[in-house]
């Protein structure tokens, strides 16, 4: 049984005039209930929380952040109900999961969300994710729902991420400006470059925008994840599933699992080591440890053990490790590597063991497939 994570934005879920459309819910929940009657296996990640909240406030106004957290109190039990009426009429049954980022951070919580995910596939529950906005914070927050899909698809092993929106995918270039703009169907691996492609930063009702998708669609491609964008539509996901092209659809290059997964998914890294450029092409083209000889810089502060970022010799992030080594030590290492000379630390191995270590880049460059069509 294939396992979906699709998300559907606040956008997707409102009219022109912002307030909440029950019958795109509705087709939705229909079109969820046909995948699942062809054997998928399907979580929900669902903005609209605060879009109902505000409506049934009578907030029309741009809203302060106290006000978004009451907003998203009253409306998450009517996102939910809305949810179990529509569920019901296909006989499914619906449970509500809320998660912030420590949920991800803290590695028995994130075994403990997963186990629970499972077990309400397991009984044929329909799970709905949203992030905890009633209390969520920035320094507890996860983002957007893009961020927090993609996430949930690394944690759950899914096969395949859909994001759904209000526009038909990824284009080369904005089609409201550019007449005969092209939409991107196939990207085969990623290219930094396509966040050029991206438009601005959401809607009055929603905190993602095409950036942020793409940013989402690049984490989970990278742990080895299928990702298509497409059109909130009837239908649209019973669709993907028979193999038509919707959308823009992303291929993963690998797959990762267990501990390595989890790696990917990690929100907050302690601290950062950057490398020079012989250890970034061992270990993005290699595949090999993290050796100290490599480590040219260390920031924050980190014990033994910790997630950390590593950074190539240009600040970029190529992927999260846990370092054997504390950060106080790796800096005295190489002040008597300075002071001393490479000798005096010649007996100093792996900082970073390959088992222990997930890239967040491609392992070689890419682009939009050539055979994109209009």
């Amino acid at each position: 049984m294939a396992r979906w994570v699709v998300k559907i934005g606040s956008s997707s879920l409102t009219g022109d005039d912002g307030r909440f459309r029950p019958d795109r819910l509705e087709a939705l929940v229909d079109d969820i209930a046909g995948l699942r009657r062809a054997g998928q296996a399907v979580v929900l990640v669902s903005s609209g929380a605060v879009a109902l909240g505000r409506d049934a406030l009578g907030w029309r106004r741009p809203l302060t952040v106290p006000e978004k957290q009451a907003a998203a109190a009253v409306g998450q039990g009517i996102l939910m109900e809305h949810y179990r009426r529509a569920a019901a009429r296909h006989g499914l049954v619906v449970g509500q999961l809320l998660l912030s980022r420590d949920d991800f951070d803290h590695r028995e919580r994130y075994l403990h969300t997963r186990s629970t995910a499972e077990m309400l596939l397991s009984h044929g529950v329909l799970p709905i994710i949203n992030e905890n906005d009633t209390v969520a914070v920035d320094e507890i927050r996860v983002g957007d729902n893009d961020t927090l899909a993609a996430r949930v698809a690394i944690a759950l092993d899914a096969e395949r991420l859909v994001l759904l929106t209000d526009t038909d995918g990824l284009y080369e270039a904005d089609p409201r400006k550019v007449p005969g703009a092209r939409r991107i169907e196939r990207v085969e691996a990623w290219d930094d470059a396509l966040l050029a492609l991206a438009g601005g930063a959401g809607t009055s009702v929603g905190t993602g925008g095409m950036r942020t998708k793409l940013l989402a669609a690049r984490l989970a491609v990278l742990a080895g994840i299928d990702v298509i964008i497409a059109r909130a539509k009837p239908g649209v996901l019973q669709a993907l599933y028979a193999g038509e092209s919707r959308g823009t659809r992303f291929f993963p290059a690998r797959r990762y699992a267990g501990k390595k997964r989890w790696l990917a998914a990690a929100l907050r890294p302690a601290g950062a080591i950057t490398v020079d450029a012989g250890a970034r092409d061992a270990l993005v083209a290699g595949g090999k440890s993290l050796l100290f000889p490599g480590i040219v810089a260390v920031e924050g502060q980190f014990d033994e053990h910790a997630t950390v970022t590593v950074r190539g010799p240009d600040g970029e992030e190529i992927g999260r490790g846990i370092s054997r080594f504390g950060a106080a030590d790796l800096r005295l290492l190489l002040e008597r590597r300075a002071r001393e000379g490479k000798d005096a630390v010649r007996g100093i191995g792996v900082v970073i063991h390959r088992d222990d270590f997930v890239l967040t880049v491609p392992a070689g460059g890419a682009r939009p497939s050539k055979d994109a069509r209009p």
